[in-house]
């Protein structure tokens, strides 16, 4: 395999997760290429087809996204906007989390880790636009800060634009439930996720320094 013509045809990687836990520590990353994601690795070890699809489909559930049919790696974005972020958030949890570990259904709700408040995010479309409302419940005399806090956030980690306070709308004033409900337990602790995403990226640069993937 040429990996460089591959890599092209790839498209621009969004995220490379160095190990995957739950298969053989292999190397594996998503590609975007216009509207089209690919999940992909240089591994080729057996069974790594049923790997990528599971992965796929895990994609599926955690992101705003489809999958495209008759495929076993490829996912579709749904509209023009493009939350890398989001993406990246997605990824590392749908190759890195069991699916069972996945919080999808019930209110879009996060603990904060300062206080002893909990947030929740509700909806309602103003203007054909979809606008999310930050509450929280619990005691803090900071809950209106840490509020702020949380749609600074989702400013912050998905482009969006601030509406009051406690309100903001992603860029394109669509619906972006999935995503929001990721990026919520994120958005609360600005300062340590951009650590860990500090992090991830050497680990990143790091693998693919070395071609970055695994030939186990």
């Amino acid at each position: 395999m040429n990996v460089r013509k591959k890599i092209k045809d790839l498209g621009s990687c969004i995220e490379l997760v160095s190990m995957d836990p739950f298969f053989n520590n292999i190397s594996v990353g998503i590609y975007k290429n216009n509207h089209n994601l690919t999940i992909w690795s240089f591994s080729n070890i057996p069974n790594l087809n049923n790997r990528i699809e599971q992965i796929r489909d895990n994609c599926a559930m955690l992101g705003d996204i489809d999958i495209m049919p008759d495929t076993h790696d490829k996912l579709v974005m749904r509209t023009d906007l493009y939350l890398e972020r989001a993406l990246k958030f997605m990824f590392t949890n749908a190759v890195q989390k069991e699916k069972n570990d996945f919080n999808l259904d019930g209110p879009i709700s996060s603990p904060d880790t300062k206080t002893k408040l909990k947030f929740f995010l509700n909806s309602y479309e103003k203007n054909s636009n979809i606008i999310y409302k930050v509450s929280a419940e619990g005691e803090s005399e900071k809950a209106h800060l840490r509020i702020r806090a949380v749609v600074g956030g989702f400013m912050k980690y998905a482009g969006c634009e601030r509406v009051s306070p406690e309100e903001f709308m992603f860029s394109d004033g669509k619906r972006y439930d999935k995503f929001a409900r990721l990026i919520l337990p994120i958005a609360r602790n600005v300062s340590a996720t951009e650590n860990m995403l500090s992090q991830n990226e050497m680990q990143g640069q790091m693998t693919t320094q070395t071609l970055g993937f695994s030939q186990t």
